[in-house]
């Protein structure tokens, strides 16, 4: 066959210019398209893969053999083929020099798919889609000799895993996984376990976007129906169960921790019956079943604090044994299997019965990995979470000194040359909010220094110990629990600065509601005649700027019993404390007007207080008492607390009255 350079260079021209056909099994009629075909009509370029058999196959010149006759004919015409053959090649590009040395065209379109798989792109599942489907098209019109693979289609699935876009009627990533996994059936392609495994991953994300209950249990009996899937054809691996544990761990559903690892002892068990290494449980099997314990404590209320902690301590000591017994070689534990242990009893040092034994055990397991890594696992090196975690267990009991300590560690480790010890926001403000809660005039004067450090580290030019909202109302706290004279003028002069820094555009730092809050709680506890006046001047400027739109310092059911409080806890003359009760009256009846929030039982008990206060003894208070204590009980909002500030407002006599009325009598 002989080809003239004219009819080449024209061939060649039309195909690398010519805008690649629709998606579709038809490079000229776009049948078959996808759905959400809406978000294709961006052009993709798809780097000269459609030209790359073509042009490979158009350099191939044959030469007559008819036309040698001679050997001196024939070192001519090859002299002369050679030299048009070389003029047609250089003016080639890049690519298609390639492929005439023998590049596969369906490597070179698995390798770009992958690259938009991975490149992090929101659209780029989008776009890979697009581009599979076509070269599927081409491949049926008989440009390409192959068509997409397994490996094409599982770069696309990929690509949906890893995908950014959410909403805007977009589908969720499994759907179109479970979509090209029927297009491979449909043209003979069998899905292997890299497409399941992906499948299962596109389920992990989406659970993890934290949908209702009933989705995530959905999406769970999807992947154990996957899973069953996997097992009953000889697909499923390590990573299969892996993933469907780590599905059901980061459910939030309140049994997530016991159903994670009953699917762990299925893995124990079939790996002991077969002795399948490719099913054996790894030490990211066991750390999404601790993970699911450590998270145990905050979504069933009715187990024990420590019940997930000593559960995850368990698991930990197991992978410890299996690792001894070399019959597990791959359970060994890590940093992440002893910080999520660290962390399991951080979360169940809450106040109350057992949380300083959980402090004290966070702290254990720490020195533990201390002492295992210093004997030379350098995998057990205890990182930046894992300290934080334990600065948050006494943070939370409010021992604030031993939080301040293990800053204080962190610190001196930077400083030796340790970077990844350097602390950061998330430490500061922990052990901040730790002396918040211890309260105290130490405490408040401890709390400003770190504070003024991290400043200090900032304006420096550390970016990593940036103040951030929580850091300034931790302060602002801890200020109002100091008892220090002029303690809550320094708190509203804190919130001040902040308005102030939100003003030139660090809306990060713009303050909240709970920062307001905070500042009405340190006048409350302050020593100011005019705490009350204070305090409502703050809600008055909370009112106005959320009439404007400004959500976000929007008055809740904390801000209204924080002013009444704050009248409640006046003091001075009669016109002072008249004035308080105005403040507190106003509080009382313009939140029962709102929609966005509701008077509670501490409203009633505070408002109580303040008729208690401030309101002479006699006839007029106990009526006022009673009508505020009927209005209580209307709303279901009365409790013992109420009772009992009932009981302290009336006189006796008219209080006994009240409560036996209702049957309520004690």
């Amino acid at each position: 066959m002989k080809v003239s350079r004219t009819a080449l260079t024209s061939v060649l021209s039309l195909l690398a210019t010519h805008p690649c056909p629709s998606q579709g099994f038809s490079a000229t009629s776009p049948k078959h398209t996808p759905k959400d075909a809406s978000i294709f009509n961006q052009s993709v370029k798809l780097d000269d893969i459609v030209v790359e058999e073509v042009a490979a196959s158009a350099l191939k010149v044959v030469v007559d053999a008819s036309d040698q006759s001679n050997n001196k004919t024939k070192q001519r015409r090859s002299k002369h083929n050679n030299k048009h053959s070389n003029s047609t090649y250089s003016k080639l590009t890049t690519r298609q020099k390639s492929i005439t040395r023998g590049r596969d065209p369906i490597i070179s379109l698995n390798m770009n798919l992958d690259y938009l798989a991975k490149s992090g792109q929101k659209d780029a599942c989008l776009r890979a889609e697009q581009m599979l489907m076509r070269i599927e098209a081409l491949h049926k019109d008989g440009y390409y000799e192959k068509s997409p693979d397994v490996i094409s289609y599982n770069s696309v699935i990929n690509a949906y895993a890893q995908s950014g876009i959410k909403g805007g009627g977009f589908k969720d990533p499994s759907v179109h996984a479970e979509r090209l996994m029927s297009q491979m059936v449909d043209k003979g392609l069998k899905p292997n376990t890299i497409t399941y495994n992906t499948l299962l991953r596109c389920i992990l994300k989406e659970v993890e976007s934290k949908q209702s209950k009933q989705y995530v249990e959905k999406k769970i009996d999807q992947a154990e129906g996957i899973i069953a899937i996997m097992e009953k054809k000889g697909l499923a691996n390590t990573i299969s169960y892996n993933t469907v544990i780590s599905i059901i761990s980061k459910s939030n559903l309140q049994d997530a921790a016991e159903r994670a690892e009953l699917w762990l002892q299925h893995m124990k068990e079939l790996y002991v019956s077969t002795s399948n290494i490719k099913i054996q449980p790894d030490a990211c099997s066991f750390n999404s079943v601790i993970h699911a314990h450590s998270n145990s404590n905050n979504l069933n209320n009715n187990s024990s604090p420590t019940q997930g902690a000593k559960r995850a301590e368990q698991l930990l000591s197991e992978m410890i044994s299996l690792h001894r017994s070399g019959k597990y070689e791959n359970v060994k534990p890590d940093v992440v299997s002893y910080s999520a242990v660290v962390n399991a009893y951080a979360r169940a040092a809450k106040a109350g019965r057992g949380s300083e034994q959980c402090a004290d055990r966070a702290m254990e397991i720490l020195d533990k990995m201390v002492e295992v890594y210093e004997d030379g696992d350098v995998n057990v090196k205890p990182n930046k979470m894992t300290y934080t975690a334990v600065i948050n267990a006494f943070a939370r009991i409010g021992n604030a000194d031993t939080a301040d300590d293990i800053l204080t560690k962190m610190k001196l480790f930077y400083e030796r040359g340790d970077d990844s010890l350097k602390p950061d926001t998330i430490c500061y403000s922990s052990v901040i909010d730790a002396y918040a809660k211890k309260g105290g005039e130490e405490a408040a004067e401890r709390a400003e220094e770190l504070l003024h450090e991290m400043e200090n580290l900032y304006n420096m030019g550390d970016q990593d110990v940036k103040p951030n909202k929580r850091t300034y109302c931790s302060v602002i706290t801890a200020l109002g629990k100091s008892g220090m004279p002029r303690a809550a003028e320094k708190a509203e002069q804190i919130l001040d600065e902040m308005e102030y820094i939100s003003s030139y555009g660090a809306n990060d730092l713009a303050p909240n509601t709970i920062c307001y809050n905070a500042v009405i709680d340190a006048y409350a506890r302050s020593k100011s005649l005019s705490k009350a006046y204070r305090a409502e001047l703050l809600l008055e400027r909370m009112l106005e700027e959320s009439s404007k739109g400004n959500t976000l310092i929007q008055p809740d059911t904390i801000t209204f019993n924080s002013v009444i409080n704050a009248a409640a806890r006046s003091f001075g003359d009669a016109i002072n404390r008249k004035e308080a009760y105005l403040i507190a009256l106003n509080a009382f009846k313009t939140l029962h007007g709102l929609e966005y929030c509701k008077p509670s039982s501490i409203t009633y008990s505070s408002f109580l207080r303040v008729l208690e206060k401030l309101v002479e003894e006699g006839d007029s208070k106990d009526y006022m008492a009673e009508k505020v204590f009927r209005l209580c009980v209307g709303l279901g909002l009365d409790n013992d607390a109420v009772k009992s500030q009932l009981s302290r407002t009336c006189s006796p006599l008219v209080a006994q009255r009240i409560l036996a009325k209702d049957g309520r009598s004690e």
